[in-house]
């Protein structure tokens, strides 16, 4: 079985492209989980960040606290998130998608 590739659009106005990669196939057991998650890079973008150029003002904002929009994007980010811990864009929550992927394949 070869692997492939494939492209998923999220967000349609703000245009993000993720880039899937299917590495193996297995023949699925009544009991195996069907989807793992094997690596990745960086966390998804925010729900409707602006695309590109609006994610990275907002990124560049929460990483200068004397930025004129800090404190806007920080509130903004908090409320979009549920939490009022640092966002930090490179974090990749790998063990709690995995833990996803296996509740809901």
């Amino acid at each position: 079985m070869g692997s492939g590739e494939a492209f998923y659009e999220y967000g349609f106005g703000d245009s993000w492209l993720h880039r899937l990669e299917l590495v193996s196939r297995r023949p699925a057991l009544d009991d195996s989980v069907r989807a793992r998650l094997i690596d990745g890079a960086r966390r998804g973008p925010l729900e409707d960040s602006g695309g590109i150029p609006g994610y990275e003002e907002i990124v560049d904002a929460l990483a200068d606290p004397s930025h004129p929009d800090h404190d806007e994007h920080a509130a903004w980010v908090a409320d979009i998130t549920g939490s009022d811990a640092p966002f930090d864009p490179a974090f990749l929550d790998i063990p709690g998608l995995k833990w996803s992927l296996s509740e809901q394949f």
